[in-house]
């Protein structure tokens, strides 16, 4: 369990599958007045991925949330974007 005090910006937390939240790892980007913004930093798989989703987390929920890791990226995701980088530097430079 977490409090409003316990927790900073940049901070990563668990919600667990009681939350009024989707299950995942989040992480703390605002902390207004008796709440929480968070930015959902994992798919459904549990894999790092850049969802864009940002939820509120009002204090009741705060007893569903648990201080967490950063989560990794896969070595297949690193591997794809090594060889998706190339050809987008490529297809930048064609005219068309």
């Amino acid at each position: 369990m977490i409090t409003q005090a316990s927790v900073a910006v940049g901070d990563f937390v668990r919600a667990d599958a009681d939350a009024s939240i989707p299950e995942g790892i989040y992480r703390i980007v605002g902390r207004p007045q008796n709440e929480l913004v968070c930015l959902r930093v994992t798919d459904d798989a549990g894999e790092r991925a850049s969802t864009g989703e940002l939820v509120r987390v009002d204090p009741d929920d705060y007893a569903h949330l648990e201080p967490a890791t950063e989560p990794m990226m896969s070595a297949l995701t690193i591997m794809k974007g090594l060889l998706e980088g190339p050809y987008w530097i490529v297809r930048s430079l064609l005219p068309f």
